[in-house]
């Protein structure tokens, strides 16, 4: 199945959308943010207990309820709007790392660290998720724009989560730690008063019937939602193991500060694809483009099963990272179709394909570890691109479920359902 699709207009066509601008500007401080925290909280907490491993236990802890949460947090945000509910979480959350950081300073108990940064992980406000369904509002009546708008989305996240580290890397060597900790904290803030102070949030008013609009289940009721669940578990986890092996290779080699410069071509790849992506006026539907992306990220694993020198290993990393960004883009406009067809909850929609890339990432990287000093690098990414074959096949096999349960090749407006009045769903990231 085709359909027409009119040429995508240029980037800055979305940018240029008014009611975007400081909502966007938001989510791109806040994802800073959380790309920022990662190494600025290892080396607070290190800094100030003298024990990597409190620090690291402190770390995991965050990340770990960063991550169960997700979908509850989302479901807030659907339940409450975007205004309220990124309120409701971002002052908790802000209180949860300035006790964590003062317990740290202060030599409390583990224990106290522990459950200081678990609380501040439950409460980490989902400003990605948010944003994506706020584009599909915002862009409703512009429907060529939401194809470039979510590819814009997912290259900025790329590169944010690239630039991050070496903006806490910079703030740690000129100053301390700890001003990177606090950096971390103002970013957060900044983003969410930009967030909710804008028009677009307070856009969507109250309905006469209190039932209306409502969101009435939670997305992994849908069959095509657990598709690209399922799909985003697999990718995740190889994209995981790659995280582990590309360094390994360079440090295999002799240059083990080469490693960063794979993981870069790994991004880089990501952002050229997913730029280019968001600018060709497909005229393939969404749910067959997305088939085809995950058997081509497949395939561009295989390469790296022939290889352990560092050059090939960085040309085969950037020909992975072509597909990243794409596939993030196609599969924000299926769930978008999804959420619009069924009236399911838009934000833990959009939270659930980030927390399925999360998991597989977690897991890829753990098994990468464990995997190397026994088998080599070569074979662990073969076992990886086992886990991507099987990916594939499940996707092109279940392909009718996202055909079915989102009859529009492109995308409807999730815009109804992203309100700051109160709204009723099920339970981000």
């Amino acid at each position: 199945m085709t359909t027409h699709v009119e040429a995508r207009p240029a980037y800055l066509a979305v940018l240029a959308v008014r009611e975007a601008r400081s909502p966007f500007l938001g989510s791109c401080l806040a994802r800073m943010s959380f790309a920022v925290l990662p190494l600025s909280l290892l080396l607070s907490v290190r800094d100030a207990t003298g024990s990597f491993a409190v620090a690291g236990l402190t770390s995991g802890a965050l990340s770990a309820t960063l991550t169960l949460f997700a979908p509850a947090r989302a479901r807030l945000i659907d339940r409450k709007g975007s205004r309220t509910g990124l309120i409701w979480l971002t002052v908790p959350y802000l209180l949860g790392l300035a006790a964590l950081i003062t317990l740290a300073e202060a030599g409390a108990p583990t224990a106290a660290l522990l459950v200081a940064a678990a609380v501040a992980g439950v409460f980490a406000p989902p400003l990605g998720p948010t944003m994506r369904v706020l584009w599909a509002r915002i862009l409703h009546a512009r429907q060529p724009l939401l194809h470039t708008a979510y590819a814009l989305d997912s290259v900025t996240e790329e590169v944010v989560f690239t630039v991050g580290p070496l903006l806490a890397g910079g703030l740690i060597a000129v100053a301390a730690p700890l001003a990177s900790m606090i950096t971390v904290m103002v970013l957060i803030a900044a983003g969410t008063v930009c967030f909710v102070l804008s028009a677009a949030t307070a856009a969507a008013p109250a309905s006469d019937d209190p039932d209306a609009d409502r969101p009435r289940g939670r997305p992994m009721a849908l069959p095509g939602m657990r598709t690209i669940v399922l799909s985003f578990g697999g990718v995740g986890l190889v994209v995981g193991v790659l995280q582990v092996v590309l360094p390994f290779i360079a440090d295999e080699a002799g240059s083990p500060s080469a490693g960063g410069v794979l993981l870069a071509l790994l991004s880089a790849g990501s952002a050229v694809g997913g730029l280019t992506y968001g600018r060709i006026g497909w005229r393939s539907a969404p749910v067959r483009r997305f088939a085809v992306l995950v058997t081509g990220f497949t395939l561009t694993v295989l390469p790296l099963c022939l290889t352990e020198s560092p050059v090939p290993a960085g040309a085969f990393a950037f020909l992975v990272g072509l597909c990243l960004a794409p596939l993030f883009t196609t599969a924000y406009l299926l769930v978008n179709d999804l959420v619009t067809a069924s009236r399911t909850a838009p934000t833990e929609a959009n939270t659930w394909v980030s927390t399925a890339n999360n998991g597989g990432f977690a897991a890829g990287s753990a098994a990468a570890g464990v995997l190397l000093d026994s088998q080599g690098p070569a074979r662990t990414v073969a076992l990886a691109f086992a886990v991507a074959a099987a990916t594939a096949v499940m996707t092109v096999l279940r392909r009718r479920t996202l055909a079915l349960d989102a009859p529009n090749s492109e995308p409807a407006a999730a815009a109804p359902v992203d309100r700051t009045t109160p709204v009723e769903a099920e339970p981000e990231e």
